[in-house]
């Protein structure tokens, strides 16, 4: 018995996913066998009615039958009638049915589904999925109609995420701004006040005049700072096909140069990077050196790189032999114009942000971590082709 239920669970399945078109035929045939039997039944039934009513056999002579049902009552002509002619009415009906339970079963499903998420998507809810799982072409009409939805849904987050990245960075802005406008204010108003007087020596004056044109040069590095972050914000991934092994060497030909100029080590470790990959090994290569930079920065001896292949992504892990990072670093460190430097040393500042931006540009990821051994991990993560 279980083979059967296999067989007839396998029969249902094929039959769910079948197309259209079959589906149709099926309907269709299924309502015309329904209907001669039907026609069968009532025809035998009515062949007895009209022999207990008359005491003749309509199925020996169409003519006299004719005529006996002419002469007869409405119900007599009805039977011989439909004795004859029954079938054409029988398949009507029940192709009709048929064709209603065709479009009840394998169309209305699926504009419901597709109509209730669209109603969704105009209210402004994304996340009503479109669950139709048959196999025919309504099926595949909803599968397209779900990828739409989920592009809209990783857009919508996408803006999202530059909007709330925006956000972060005019907030940062704004708060390291305000230190410089502060103390331009505060010399202002004192030379203001005094230089009419005479009561402001040339020493004094020199002094904060010194003051205010430091305080003027951070602003302009701020503003520096802005426009680069723009810069990348606006930046397009321009991707090309990458020889893996060839473009890990070139990166760690860079990593080691930049170790030696700092008397420091760099060891370098690859895995599965065999093979070609499609990807914008410029951004990769500015990621890269920013990691590596910062690295170098806060390592004690030396640092270690890997590369690694995983299927879809490429993969860069860089690690220190400094302190790592606090627990304040591992969750914001990447935020714009962050820097441990003025809690008296650490990691990092506006580099990482402007890497975690390109990481996601190429559709990735940047993440933070402390190694158990020591030191702090920088672990870049590229969505590659090939």
């Amino acid at each position: 018995m279980d083979w059967l239920r296999k067989r007839a669970a396998r029969l249902g399945a094929e039959f769910r996913n079948a197309s259209l078109a079959k589906s149709l035929f099926f309907y269709m045939a299924a309502g015309a066998v329904a209907g001669m039997l039907l026609w069968i039944l009532s025809r035998n039934l009515c062949g007895s009615w009209f022999r207990v009513f008359t005491g003749e056999k309509l199925r020996e002579n169409l003519i006299l039958s004719w005529k006996i049902a002419n002469e007869g009552k409405a119900a007599i002509h009805f039977l011989w009638f439909w004795y004859w002619y029954g079938l054409y009415p029988c398949l009507a009906v029940c192709c009709t049915a048929a064709g209603g339970m065709f479009l009840r079963k394998k169309i209305y499903p699926a504009l419901k589904a597709v109509q209730d998420a669209l109603g969704c998507i105009g209210a402004g809810d994304y996340g009503r999925e479109i669950a139709y799982l048959e196999g025919d072409e309504m099926g595949g009409l909803c599968r397209s109609f779900e990828q739409l939805r989920r592009k809209l849904v990783k857009e919508k987050r996408s803006r999202w995420m530059d909007q709330e990245s925006q956000r972060r960075i005019n907030a940062a802005f704004a708060h390291d701004i305000r230190t410089p406008l502060t103390v331009l204010s505060g010399c202002t108003e004192f030379l203001q006040k005094y230089v009419p007087e005479g009561k402001v020596s040339e020493e004094k004056l020199l002094e904060k005049l010194a003051v205010m044109h430091h305080q003027e040069q951070r602003i302009l590095e701020l503003s520096k700072t802005m426009t680069q972050l723009h810069r990348q914000e606006a930046r397009e991934v321009a991707g090309a096909w990458l020889e893996g092994r060839i473009f890990a060497q070139r990166l760690g030909t860079a990593a080691r140069e930049l170790a030696a100029e700092k008397k420091k080590t760099c060891s370098i470790a690859a895995q599965g990077i065999e093979g070609s990959f499609f990807a914008d090994g410029g951004l990769i290569e500015e990621v890269f050196d920013n990691l590596v930079s910062n690295a170098l920065r806060y390592a004690q001896n030396g640092i270690s790189v890997a590369f690694v292949r995983n299927r879809e992504e490429f993969l860069i892990y860089v690690q220190d032999d400094g302190m790592g990072f606090s627990h304040r670093a591992l969750r914001y460190g990447t935020d714009p114009y962050y820097s441990e430097d003025k809690e008296g040393g650490g990691h990092f500042g506006l580099g990482l942000f402007i890497s975690r931006m390109l990481c996601e540009k190429h559709g990735g990821t940047l993440k933070l971590v402390n190694s158990i051994d020591g030191g702090g991990i920088a672990a870049a993560a590229f969505l590659v082709g090939g």
